[in-house]
């Protein structure tokens, strides 16, 4: 891994206080889900105030499915893209990558990279589908990632994510019981922000939000609560997965029907101009 100099951990420390500050906010942070280096420009010229990096976007953009990429093309490209960025990014860390011994050089290796924060998750993907690594050992790896950063002396966040609400979503009380259980100890043990998805019941955010002692952070899509009703349900944070390149991979789609339909080009007129995006290129940082 490489080494990370005390001048590269002091300029990222101020984005990593940037990015806590918003956590902390009575204002809810939105967080669109970067894939690549030009979409998080436009997230900053749009005057998002930070970045999540999307590793299923990541994959899928790639042509390739969620899960699919590795720690070295992911941490390759959040660098790239933190480096671009005047905003905070954070990661999709997805497990860690591995154990605790793997997740202290995935910390190592986005702290070298410019990167503030990444998600850590507990779910554990198998043939037999999703389920929960025991909360010992998502423990372990959260002591795994505070011992990395502390040895760095960066401020580094960590945004624990639970999976309950998806690995027992056939049993929805249990589900949540669950998900409060796996988020107080999050918390206890460092997390500055605690996420979870798979859950658009305004009731049970209420309650996921205001049991878990951190700021929470839900996955928003269709069928979801609002981003002012997340807010007023206690969220701290929201962020969107895939669902922005979805929507750009969709505007593709529809001008590509067009073309092959009746032959015009009206789509394009909702597409960037020739100046915009030029100015989109400037504004890169590095």
């Amino acid at each position: 891994m490489p080494e990370v100099s005390a001048d590269l951990i002091a300029a990222t420390n101020e984005k990593c206080r940037r990015l806590r500050d918003l956590l902390q906010a009575p204002e809810i942070l939105i967080m669109p889900g970067a894939f690549n280096v030009l979409s998080a420009l436009l997230f900053q010229h749009l005057g998002f105030k930070a970045v999540q990096g999307s590793s299923s976007a990541i994959a899928n953009a790639s042509g390739r499915p969620d899960r699919n990429v590795g720690r070295e093309r992911t941490v390759a490209l959040m660098s790239e893209i933190a480096g671009a960025v005047d905003v905070p990014v954070n990661a999709d860390g997805e497990d860690g990558f591995g154990g605790p011994d793997e997740v202290r050089e995935t910390v190592r290796a986005f702290v070298a990279g410019g990167v503030v924060g990444m998600n850590m998750e507990d779910g554990v993907h198998g043939d037999d589908g999703l389920s929960l690594l025991p909360l010992e050992g998502q423990l372990e790896k959260i002591a795994a990632f505070m011992d990395a950063r502390r040895e760095l002396g960066s401020e580094f966040l960590l945004n624990a994510r639970t999976d309950a609400f998806l690995a027992l979503r056939d049993d929805p009380p249990a589900a949540l019981a669950e998900a409060v259980r796996r988020g107080q100890a999050f918390a206890e043990a460092g997390a500055e922000c605690v996420f979870t998805w798979g859950i658009t019941d305004s009731e049970t955010i209420r309650t996921f939000a205001a049991e878990v002692p951190a700021p929470v952070s839900v996955i928003a899509g269709p069928g979801s609560p609002s981003v002012p009703e997340l807010q007023e349900l206690g969220v701290a944070r929201v962020s969107f997965g895939s669902m922005f390149l979805f929507a750009a991979v969709g505007g593709v789609k529809k001008l590509s029907e067009e073309l092959l339909g009746p032959g015009t080009m009206t789509s394009l007129e909702d597409g960037l101009s020739r100046g915009e995006m030029r100015a989109l290129i400037e504004s890169r940082r590095g």
